[in-house]
């Protein structure tokens, strides 16, 4: 449109300067130019208006968008506050358990110092009890020997004919006098298996069932050496358990818990699934 204008009254000058332009000319060109002015005016006043209420619409948007943007902006700052408050909990638990840790390895390597130096203590007093005692001196002891009668001589020979028992009878006599607590001729019966058949296949079943008679007699020394060499002979029998808690009984007997927790301990840490292993934590419970 200023292109137009300038144009117009470059020619109204030429036409001036030149004496050919006419008075109508001269009002065409004036109306135009009018016109051309108002054009350019109410062109402008438009673009105001355009521009004014583009500004207005963009501002409405930018608070529209504002007003939906703040809550995601919110929950974001809250998220990432959020985010750092578990980053600083999490480094604390790590550094809590990495202590935990420590202290754990500390005590179990504590304890199993401790475990090593209580069963060295309790192996020297099963060794100790082991040791048979001195034998009493001897006293001369005068006899007088009688010639046998015909009688004598009769029930000698009736007896020695007698038919011996086989060591499985004698281990099942032993047995049966077990279960009736009848314990010193139970005692007798194994003793006496033991030697028929030190190496038979009952002999585990023997010295078990001897030491449990010995138990029963409450001769507790002689009861644990008897356990522990069933322990010692066969590692890994199924009576292993049984043996360790009498053992652990027999040493309540004598007063002396500390062994006796010991074995306790044993039974719960290497046979954990077995009965004993819960009668070995309410005894532990009471010491």
């Amino acid at each position: 449109m200023e292109k137009n204008y300038y144009w117009v009254w470059a020619l109204l000058l030429c036409q001036l300067g030149i004496g050919c332009a006419a008075r109508e000319d001269i009002l065409i060109l004036d109306r135009r130019t009018t016109g051309l002015q108002k054009d350019i005016r109410e062109l402008t006043i438009s673009n105001e208006e355009r521009y004014a209420d583009l500004t207005k619409r963009i501002e409405q948007m930018e608070r529209r968008l504002g007003a939906q943007l703040q809550p995601v902006l919110q929950n974001q700052a809250q998220t990432t506050s959020q985010q750092e408050a578990l980053k600083v909990q999490l480094q604390v638990l790590q550094g809590r358990i990495e202590t935990l840790e420590h202290h754990q390895k500390r005590e179990q390597s504590q304890l199993n110092e401790s475990l090593n130096r209580e069963i060295k203590e309790l192996q020297a007093k099963i060794q100790k009890l082991e040791r048979p005692p001195a034998p009493p001196p001897e006293t001369p002891v005068k006899t007088e020997t009688k010639e046998p009668t015909r009688e004598g001589k009769e029930e000698t020979k009736e007896v020695k004919e007698l038919p011996k028992k086989s060591a499985v009878e004698i281990l099942e006599e032993a047995q049966s006098l077990l279960k009736k607590q009848s314990y010193e001729g139970a005692r007798k019966r194994f003793e006496e298996y033991l030697k028929t058949a030190p190496k038979g296949a009952k002999t585990e079943e023997a010295l078990f069932g001897l030491a449990e008679a010995l138990y029963g007699l409450k001769e507790n020394e002689e009861a644990i050496l008897t356990y522990q060499k069933l322990i010692k002979t066969y590692p890994k029998s199924r009576l292993i358990p049984e043996a360790l808690y009498k053992q652990a009984l027999a040493f309540i007997r004598l007063k002396d818990k500390s062994s006796a927790r010991l074995l306790l301990e044993k039974i719960i840490k290497d046979f954990p699934k077995s009965p004993q292993a819960k009668e070995a934590k309410r005894k532990m419970a009471g010491l």
